[in-house]
């Protein structure tokens, strides 16, 4: 019993740890990140940026109903600091998806165009990412490209003596 609750609080821990460094640096362009931190992004970015945003707002409305004239200017700047912010994060979150699948982040320009913005989001959401290093980076899972393996060596003489190795490799997976 011990045992299996050993395993379960190491298990616990490396998945902790793992969501925990996950926002190495969540407002930077460069790198790449996996689709599950693409979706935790989009929906923590969403909640943070919603509820600064409308705490701006409620400063400002009951900063323009008391009168005294501060809050007003306080909470709108509150809301679009927080508004900034959010898209900010946003846009750096959706190109460092576009580096995964090895994609330049401009295609985020495709977002503007409607229906295709809903096309690109699924791409991110969905789409593996590339296997191995890329342009933009190391591999956030950590995988290494497929490499085919020597299957067999043959090993000839020839009539002078000589050795000859001829290496075949399977190049399928499978």
């Amino acid at each position: 019993m011990l045992k299996h609750r050993e395993k379960f609080y190491k298990f616990l821990f490396s998945h902790f740890l793992n969501y925990y460094f996950m926002f190495k640096a969540p407002f930077s362009f460069e790198g790449r990140i996996r689709r599950i931190e693409y979706l935790l992004s989009a929906i923590i970015g969403g909640v943070v940026t919603g509820i600064a945003f409308w705490l701006g707002v409620g400063t400002a409305v009951f900063g323009a109903a008391s009168n005294s004239g501060g809050g007003f200017g306080i909470g709108v700047l509150i809301g679009i600091a927080a508004l900034a912010g959010g898209i900010w994060f946003t846009i750096a979150q959706d190109v460092k998806r576009l580096h995964d699948v090895d994609k330049s982040g401009w295609f985020l320009l495709l977002a503007l165009i409607p229906i295709v913005n809903f096309i690109l989001g699924l791409y991110m959401l969905f789409a593996d990412g590339t296997v191995g290093p890329n342009r933009y980076g190391a591999d956030p899972k950590n995988r290494m490209p497929y490499q085919a393996q020597p299957t067999s060596v043959n090993v000839t003489v020839n009539m002078n003596g000589e050795k000859q190795e001829t290496i075949q490799t399977q190049t399928d997976k499978f």
